[in-house]
Order: C-alpha cells, then sequence, then structure tokens
C-alpha cells in the first residue's frame, strides 16, 4: 500500500471514532446507529463477495470492530453526563456558599 493510501485509512479511523463519540455525547441513539449499521452492511456485503470467509479471523474481527463503536457512542454518553453532573455539583456548592 502507498503512505498516501496508509494515511488516508488512518484519517477514516480517526474521523469514525471521534463521529461515533460525538453522536454518543449529543445522545442521538439514530446518529449513533449509523456507522456500525453502514459497517456490519459493509462486513455483509464482503462476505457475499467472497472477500471475507467464514473463519475465526474473518468472523471476530468485524465483531470486535462493531462492540468497539457501541462502546465509543457509550463513552460519549458517559462523558456527558460526567460533565452534566460536575456542574450540577459547581452550582449546587455555589447555591450553599450564597445562602450563608
Amino acid at each position: 500500500m502507498s503512505n498516501l493510501a496508509e494515511v488516508v485509512i488512518v484519517i477514516v479511523i480517526v474521523v469514525a471514532i471521534i463521529l461515533q463519540t460525538l453522536c454518543g455525547y449529543i445522545g442521538n441513539k439514530y446518529l449513533g446507529a449509523i456507522l456500525p449499521l453502514c459497517f456490519l452492511g459493509l462486513v455483509g456485503v464482503f462476505l457475499f463477495k467472497g472477500v471475507l470467509g467464514f473463519n475465526f479471523r474473518d468472523i471476530t474481527m468485524p465483531l470486535l470492530i462493531f462492540i468497539f463503536l457501541l462502546a465509543r457512542y457509550e463513552a460519549g454518553k458517559r462523558s456527558k453526563a460526567k460533565r452534566i453532573k460536575r456542574e450540577l455539583e459547581k452550582m449546587k456548592a455555589k447555591d450553599i456558599s450564597n445562602n450563608n
């Protein structure tokens, strides 16, 4: 593979990870489902065309990538929940200090 192709692949992977995390942060389930479903569709096409076989590696790697995409979505959701919790704690602390 040429260096340009490798760079493009790395950029696509990084953008996919960022997009999936952002969808989780936003909390939109439909946007968060697009990338994993497209990936499963692409794997299905590769299986149908014969590019991927029914061996251990060709089944487990797409499954692990699918699970990783779902985990990135959940990580985005947890990140937003954590930020909201911190903000609420700050507001409560400020409210307590203003009342005294």
